[in-house]
């Protein structure tokens, strides 16, 4: 009977262990949430200046790549702001007013 116990106890804090190390390791080394150039763009041009001892040219190669990209990403989410509206725009076009308003209350637009 005291061994069975000891094997039930004995597993009990093996799973526990595991369990503690997967959740604290998970919380201690985060898996970056990006990648390629938005990652890099995170993480910053000094650190990659510190990190890469980068050269004054490749600086300024890396800066305006970086530079390049938040504009095309910015591009991007001005023309995605632009559909969502029009969009929004011809849902209210074929709603009669009541369903308008509740619409824009569903969704938190402004009533135009």
């Amino acid at each position: 009977m005291l061994a069975i116990l000891s094997v039930i106890f004995l597993c009990g804090v093996a799973f526990g262990s595991a369990i503690t190390r997967s959740y604290l390791h998970a919380r201690m080394f985060p898996v970056h949430q990006y990648q390629g150039l938005e990652a890099a763009q995170h993480f910053g041009l000094s650190h990659l200046r510190a990190e890469l001892n980068l050269t004054p040219e490749q600086e300024r190669v890396v800066t305006k790549v970086l530079d390049d990209y938040a504009k095309y990403y910015q591009n991007i989410e001005d023309e995605r702001d632009d559909v969502a509206d029009h969009g929004r725009e011809r849902i209210l076009a074929v709603l009669t007013p009541e369903q308008q308003k509740k619409f824009t209350k569903i969704f938190g637009y402004a009533v135009q």
